[in-house]
């Protein structure tokens, strides 16, 4: 049975041939947390449910998950926060001791 990830009853991902396939993609994509266990968790509303798919959609290639656009804003700020930003220069001033 395909599994895919969903927020709110919408489908989110491909379908997946197993819910670890689901899992995989999640953490891929910075969706899974941790818990106050230490246990791995969905973040948000996110939940895996078995869904339908035809034979196509299991081996098509496709990107992965659809992120939300609230994700967008927090994924380019990770990816901004790889690369070294360039600094405006600090003009700096010595005291003087009179």
């Amino acid at each position: 049975m395909p599994y895919a990830l969903f927020e709110n009853d919408e489908r989110l991902t491909r379908p997946f041939r197993t819910e670890r396939e689901v899992w995989e993609a999640a953490e891929q994509a910075d969706l899974v947390t941790l818990d106050p266990h230490g246990e791995k968790v969905l973040d948000n509303n996110f939940e895996i449910k078995p869904c339908e798919a035809t034979a196509d959609e299991l081996i098509g290639p496709g990107q992965d998950i659809v992120i939300p656009h609230a994700r967008d804003d927090e994924s380019a700020t990770k990816n901004s926060s790889t690369q070294p930003t360039p600094q405006a220069p600090f003009k700096t001033t010595a005291k003087s001791s009179t």
